[in-house]
C-alpha cells in the first residue's frame, strides 16, 4: 500500500492531566503509526482544540518518539473516542458532532449510541433478540427498587443509562426472612462497594444516595459466576472494515476479579479465548452451541442498531451467561476498548481490532474522493 496521504483522520479525545493532556494516548499513538501504512495522516484533538467555525484544530501529531501540538486544517474524518468527565467537555463535543449532519468538508467516522435505555427500546422490537433480553425498566427511586425485588425473587441490578466500565453499578437484594439488606457494586472510581443494612429505610436511604444525580436502569440480578464463583461475560467486538462491511474483529471471555459483580477488566477481570473457558464451565458441546448464538446475535444487531441511530462504525456488544446455559445481551457500546482482544490470545483479531478503523476510515475517504461507491 503506497505512502500516498489520502487524508487525515482526527481522534478526538478527552482532556487529561499530565503529557500528553489527552485520554486514551497509547491507542491514538499505535494509530498515528499505523495511519502511514493506510495513506492517512492521524491528528488528536480535544474538543476545546477545534475552532468554532470547524477550519482548524490546535491539535497534536505523533512523530519521533513523542507528541507535538500545532494548528492544523480541520481533519477530513472525525473519530470520537471521547469518555466525558466534565460537562463543559460534553457540550463542546456534542457541539461539534451535531454539526456533522451539515458538514460538507468533513465525515464524521461513526455516531455514537444513546444510553442503554434507548438501545433496549430499539432491540426489544425484534422478536429475535427479545428472548436475550433482560426486563428492563427505568429507575425510579425506592418504588421501583421495591417492585423490582419483589418481581425478581429479592434480587435487583441497577446500572447507570449511560455508564461504562461498570462504574456506579450497584446489586441490591433482600432476606425477608432476616430483614437484611445487601447492596455491592463500584463507585465513580471503580473502587468496590459493599453495605449491609438491617431495615429497608436504612438501605432505600443509602441506594437514593449513591444514584443521586444519575439515571439508572433497573434489572433481574442475573447469575453470570463461573464454576470458580466469578463473573464473567464475552465481549464481541464488531467493526467495518475496508469495504464499509460489519465484520466480527475477535471475542474473548472477561472474567472479574473475585468477590466483583462485574466482570470489566478495569475493575481488576481478566481477558481469556471463549471456546476454552466456556468449555470449561459447560462442555464442548454446549459451549459450541453458545458461541453459535453468541455468533448469530452479534451480527445481527449492528443493523439494527444503525437503521435507527445513523451509521456506526465499530461496537463491543457484551452477552452473559448464567449458570443454567441461558445467553443474555447486556450492552452494546459504541466506544469500545480492544483491552481484552488483544489480551485473549489471537494476534490476527489484534492486529484487526487496530487497524480496522483505520480501514474504515480509508473507505470513507476514498468515498469521499469518489473513488468507490
Amino acid at each position: 500500500m503506497k505512502s500516498t496521504t489520502l487524508g487525515t483522520l482526527g481522534i478526538m479525545c478527552c482532556r487529561r492531566a499530565g503529557s500528553p493532556p489527552f485520554s486514551d494516548e497509547g491507542y491514538c499513538r499505535k494509530l498515528s503509526v499505523l495511519g502511514k501504512k493506510y495513506g492517512i495522516r492521524v491528528i488528536v484533538f480535544r474538543p476545546s482544540d477545534a475552532s468554532r467555525d470547524r477550519t482548524f484544530v490546535h491539535g497534536f501529531i505523533y512523530g519521533e518518539g513523542g507528541w507535538r501540538q500545532s494548528r492544523f486544517p480541520f481533519p477530513d474524518i472525525v473519530y470520537d473516542r471521547c469518555l466525558f468527565h466534565t460537562g463543559r467537555e460534553f457540550k463542546l463535543a456534542a457541539s461539534l458532532l451535531s454539526d456533522s449532519r451539515a458538514a460538507k468538508d468533513w465525515t464524521l467516522w461513526s455516531r455514537a449510541l444513546p444510553g442503554k435505555w434507548q438501545v433496549y427500546r430499539i432491540l426489544k422490537k425484534d422478536p429475535g433478540l427479545l428472548p436475550y433480553l433482560p426486563p428492563t425498566e427505568i429507575y425510579r427511586g425506592k418504588q421501583s427498587l421495591l417492585e423490582a425485588l419483589e418481581s425478581y425473587g429479592g434480587e435487583a441490578f441497577l446500572k447507570p443509562k449511560g455508564g461504562s466500565q461498570g462504574k456506579n453499578a450497584l446489586y441490591v437484594r433482600v432476606d425477608r426472612e432476616s430483614g437484611t439488606w445487601t447492596a455491592k457494586g463500584r463507585d465513580s472510581q471503580n473502587r468496590p462497594v459493599e453495605k449491609i443494612f438491617r431495615s429497608e429505610a436504612a438501605a432505600v436511604r443509602w441506594v437514593t444516595e449513591f444514584t443521586e444525580n444519575r439515571t439508572y436502569i433497573i434489572q433481574p440480578f442475573l447469575h453470570l459466576q463461573g464454576r470458580n464463583g466469578r463473573s464473567f461475560d464475552t465481549r464481541v467486538l464488531m467493526q467495518k472494515n475496508e469495504k464499509g462491511l460489519w465484520m466480527r474483529t475477535g471475542t474473548a471471555v472477561r472474567e472479574g476479579a473475585s468477590g466483583s459483580i462485574t466482570s470489566n477488566l478495569h475493575g481488576g477481570g481478566k481477558a481469556l479465548p471463549v471456546l476454552p473457558y466456556l468449555s470449561g464451565q459447560f462442555g464442548a458441546d454446549q459451549a459450541k452451541r453458545l458461541t453459535s448464538v453468541i455468533s448469530q446475535l452479534s451480527e445481527k444487531i449492528p443493523p439494527i442498531l444503525e437503521s435507527h441511530f445513523g451509521r456506526l462504525g465499530e461496537l463491543g456488544i457484551d452477552f452473559g451467561i448464567d449458570t443454567k446455559g441461558n445467553v443474555w445481551l447486556l450492552e452494546v457500546n459504541s466506544k469500545p476498548g480492544r483491552t481484552s482482544i488483544r489480551q485473549a490470545g489471537d494476534p490476527d483479531s489484534a492486529v484487526l481490532a487496530s487497524e480496522n478503523p483505520l480501514r474504515y476510515a480509508r473507505y470513507l475517504l476514498l468515498r469521499q474522493l469518489r473513488r468507490v461507491n
